[in-house]
């Protein structure tokens, strides 16, 4: 009799405990991106696509790890980064000969866009990774820059922009690179620099244009990387399941609680 009334005191003093560790599985397990399809000098070529993910593949978020605010580090929130080779829709004004790309589009731009205003991959000529090209994930660094020089030349005026770049772990050479005339879309700069989720939500990515590298000089390339869609799925929970999480705590609560009540007598 005396054991059971000592468990059931247990039992009082340890589920309240142990439930204030239990959180909601699902709010760990959301993972939103954007998928960007990145084209070449031409406009319409597709080179590379991509991932921007606000959640690392252990179910934790990802947060700039960078010390400085002119400076932003997201470690593994570009994944499956792949080269390959596809077309995107043009406008049908500029270009006549894609007869399986939608008639009609939306605004005076260069791409036909969906109903959600991403641009369409040409049916045609569907974006299909290199063969034995093994996907794989990559930081994105954002760095603001005083007064760029690539905007000089390009839009007639020296002004303040953010650098952006893919770089693969382990590499100090970027795989792509941006520069975003912030101030010109309205986009917060400390937000673009140093949020991922801001950086996601607003498309930011979107709106910066490529950095061209050629033999003896470095240019603004006119195409962007191109958002093809916006998604969120469930991934693993890293968290440890309740069950475990309860039956850790359990022994544990319960193995000092039957420690104070032996020295008790």
């Amino acid at each position: 009799m005396a054991i059971i009334k000592l468990m059931f005191a247990i039992s009082l003093t340890v589920v309240p405990v142990i439930l204030s560790f239990v959180e909601p599985a699902a709010a760990q397990r959301r993972l939103r991106a954007n998928t960007y399809s990145q084209t070449g000098e031409n406009e319409q070529g597709v080179d590379a696509q991509f991932n921007l993910v606000d959640t690392a593949r252990n179910g934790s978020e990802i947060t700039d790890s960078a010390s400085s605010l002119r400076v932003g580090l997201f470690q593994g929130a570009i994944q499956d980064y792949v080269e390959g080779v596809g077309e995107v829709c043009l406008n049908p004004d500029r270009e006549a000969n894609q007869p399986n790309c939608p008639s009609s589009y939306s605004g005076t731009g260069r791409y036909v866009l969906d109903a959600s205003g991403f641009p369409i991959l040409n049916p045609d000529y569907p974006f299909i990774p290199y063969a034995g090209f093994i996907s794989f994930d990559a930081d994105l660094r954002a760095e603001f820059i005083e007064q760029d020089q690539l905007f000089e030349s390009a839009l007639g005026g020296i002004r303040d922009s953010i650098a952006y770049s893919i770089i693969r772990p382990g590499q100090t050479e970027p795989l792509y690179s941006y520069r975003l005339d912030f101030a010109s879309f309205g986009f917060d700069q400390n937000q673009a620099i140093n949020n991922l989720s801001y950086i996601l939500e607003q498309n930011v990515l979107g709106r910066a244009r490529p950095v061209i590298v050629f033999d003896d000089f470095t240019d603004l390339g006119i195409g962007d990387a191109l958002i093809q869609n916006r998604f969120e799925r469930d991934i693993p929970n890293a968290v440890p399941e309740p069950s475990a999480t309860l039956g850790a705590l359990a022994a544990v609560s319960i193995g000092v609680l039957l420690k104070q009540k032996k020295k008790q007598l």
